[in-house]
């Protein structure tokens, strides 16, 4: 069963707070800065833990390479959509 409580994590990314809210019925995903306004909002087509792990991945990456927020929710957004263009396993 598919819970309708949405799963919510804070990450920082170059120094600013981000929150993640995602909602595993309807796979919906926004993304909030401090002041609780939605940066993005979009559909996440796999499960909570692996966005979580797209976020820790992004992280180790962004120690090296330092692209800041836009380049981590435009990561996450291309993510969702190549998780829903994979064609399902009959």
């Amino acid at each position: 069963m598919v819970s309708t409580r949405p799963c919510t994590a804070t990450c920082v990314i170059d120094g600013m707070p981000v929150t993640l809210t995602f909602y595993p019925d309807s796979g919906i995903l926004r993304i909030a800065d401090p002041s609780g306004t939605c940066i993005k909002e979009t559909r996440w087509h796999a499960s909570w833990r692996s966005l979580l792990d797209e976020f820790r991945r992004f992280g180790e990456r962004a120690a090296m390479q330092g692209p800041g927020v836009e380049a981590m929710v435009s990561r996450i957004v291309e993510s969702s959509e190549d998780t829903s263009a994979q064609p399902a396993l009959a």
